[in-house]
């Protein structure tokens, strides 16, 4: 979450947007007090990170400013299939991070552990690791707060209605990056990419990057799974 009192909004960072892109080109304008990383929030009396939701952001005394508020989002398809990856990456990469307080690390290292066991019953094979994905997983934010799969319009929506102000795609995400700045009045910022941004004009022939990867059980599955991005995003089914 990019947190700008000077240019009065909030960003949110839902999981697998670009959101270490956002960060490093908004870093010059970047207030916000709480850690990216794993920390214990006073407000939520919960270990959180960066990818904190509209309905938590609502617990914060920076909801009750007025800020602009914005988001970022993306094909469930793609979201799905970069998140897989993005798991495997974190328990390899995360116990040798440094947290705050050791039981911090307990924690996350116990979620990890969870998660590392479910890819490995799925023998690290997309189709086989969501057939093992239950929806309390998607749905519940408290359960592993390492599995930040969840729908997107957590991040955009409470309780069904649209709570931020804007919201842009990484599958338009130059264009809809400087929709957003010149919203904020953001003339000038950081320029480069943390990681790969979706790029419109290499996508396959289906619009999506990944769905070339997965089977149609998982595709179903993510239809039912995301049933309300689908709906309140308009992106196409398959």
């Amino acid at each position: 979450m990019v947190i700008s009192h000077r240019k009065k909004f909030v960003l949110f960072a839902p999981w697998k947007t670009a959101s270490s892109t956002i960060h490093l080109r908004l870093t010059s304008v970047n207030e916000s007090p709480y850690d990216r990383f794993y920390n214990f929030n006073p407000y939520l009396n919960r270990v959180v990170h960066q990818h904190i939701t509209c309905a938590e952001f609502c617990g914060l005394p920076e909801s009750r400013l007025g800020y602009f508020t914005a988001s970022f989002i993306r094909n469930p398809y793609d979201r799905a299939y970069s998140g897989f990856r993005q798991l495997q990456t974190q328990v390899q990469q995360q116990p040798k991070d440094e947290f705050h307080q050791p039981w911090i690390r307990d924690l996350v290292m116990q979620q990890l552990t969870e998660i590392f066991s479910q890819l490995c019953r799925a023998g690290f094979e997309f189709d086989r690791w969501l057939e093992l994905v239950s929806e309390c997983q998607i749905y519940e934010v408290g359960h592993n707060t390492s599995f930040s799969l969840h729908p997107a319009h957590y991040w955009t929506h409470v309780n069904g209605n649209q709570f931020v102000d804007f919201i842009g795609r990484v599958e338009t995400f130059e264009k809809d990056f400087h929709a957003f700045c010149t919203q904020v009045g953001i003339d000038q910022f950081d320029s480069g990419n943390a990681n790969i941004v979706v790029d419109p004009t290499k996508v396959n022939d289906n619009k999506y990057k990944y769905i070339n990867k997965m089977n149609k059980k998982s595709i179903d599955k993510i239809n039912i799974l995301f049933e309300q991005d689908f709906e309140f995003f308009g992106y196409e089914r398959y």
